[in-house]
C-alpha cells in the first residue's frame, strides 16, 4: 500500500489526520489539510524532485491563497519520512524433514510487540481504551462485561509493579482460499487486537482494530 490510499474512504480520517500503511494516524503540526495532502501525494507519486521544485515555483502556485505549507521537494519528502511506517514484514521459509514440497512454503510475519504497540498507540482508539481493570456492580451483585471487568484481569494487574498496566492480546485465524486457478493455494492469516480497546469498537470491521501479524501461503500437496 502506498503512503495513503484510503483518506476519503476511511471515516476515521478527518481533517488534520493522515492515514499511513499501518493504519496509524498522525496529527501534523504543519496544519496540512486534506486538499494539501492530496496535492503532496500527487506530486510524490507522479513527479521527480526536480519537477516538484519547478511546479512549486510556478506563479500560479506562488500566487495561490493559501499556498502549500511545503515550498520544496526536500521539505515535502522530509514530512513524508517522519510518518510512522508501522511494523515491518519478515519472511521465514518452512522446512520439513523427510518431505519434499511441490512448492516452498513461506511464513510472513510481524513482531508481536511491534503490532501490539502500533495498535495501542493509534490515537483513533484513544477514547475507547481501558487502561485499568474495573468492577461492575448491580446493587451488591458483581456483574461481568468486558474482560477487564473480570477477576483474572485484577489478579494479573495486582501482580505487576506500580506504574505498569496489562495489555491482553486477542488472536484470531482462518483459512482463506486464494488463486484457485493457480494450484489451489491457501492463505492462513493470523490477526491480532488488544483487549484494552472496547469490544464494541474492535469488533467493527471499519474500525481497523485488527492487524494481520502472520500469514502463510502454500499448496496442500506433498511429493
Amino acid at each position: 500500500m502506498a503512503v495513503c490510499q484510503h483518506l476519503q474512504d476511511d471515516p476515521r480520517c478527518g481533517q488534520h489526520l493522515i492515514p499511513v500503511p499501518s493504519a496509524f494516524h498522525v496529527l501534523l503540526k504543519s496544519n496540512m489539510l486534506q486538499d494539501e495532502w492530496e496535492l503532496g501525494k500527487f506530486l510524490y507519486h507522479n513527479l521527480t524532485q526536480g519537477q516538484i521544485n519547478d511546479f512549486l515555483k510556478l506563479q500560479w502556485v506562488t500566487s495561490t491563497n493559501p499556498q502549500p505549507s511545503f515550498h520544496t521537494a526536500e521539505q515535502l519528502l522530509s514530512w513524508l519520512d517522519v510518518i510512522p511506517k508501522g511494523p515491518t514484514w519478515q519472511c521465514t521459509q518452512i522446512c520439513t524433514e523427510g518431505y519434499t514440497m511441490q512448492e516452498p512454503i513461506y511464513l510472513y510475519w510481524h513482531d508481536v510487540l511491534e503490532v501490539m504497540w502500533d495498535i495501542f498507540g493509534n490515537p483513533s482508539f484513544s477514547e475507547h481504551m481501558m487502561y485499568d481493570p474495573y468492577y461492575i456492580y448491580e446493587c451488591t451483585e458483581h456483574e461481568y462485561g468486558e474482560w477487564m471487568s473480570g477477576d483474572k484481569a485484577h489478579q494479573i494487574q495486582n501482580e505487576l509493579p506500580d506504574g505498569t498496566m496489562i495489555v491482553p492480546i486477542i488472536l484470531a485465524s482462518d483459512k482463506v482460499p486464494v488463486m484457485r486457478m493457480s494450484g489451489d493455494h491457501e492463505m492462513h492469516p493470523l490477526f491480532l487486537t488488544i483487549v484494552n480497546i472496547n469490544s464494541e469498537v474492535h469488533m467493527k470491521a471499519k474500525a481497523h482494530a485488527w492487524a494481520c501479524m502472520r500469514l502463510m501461503c502454500g499448496t496442500a500437496a506433498w511429493t
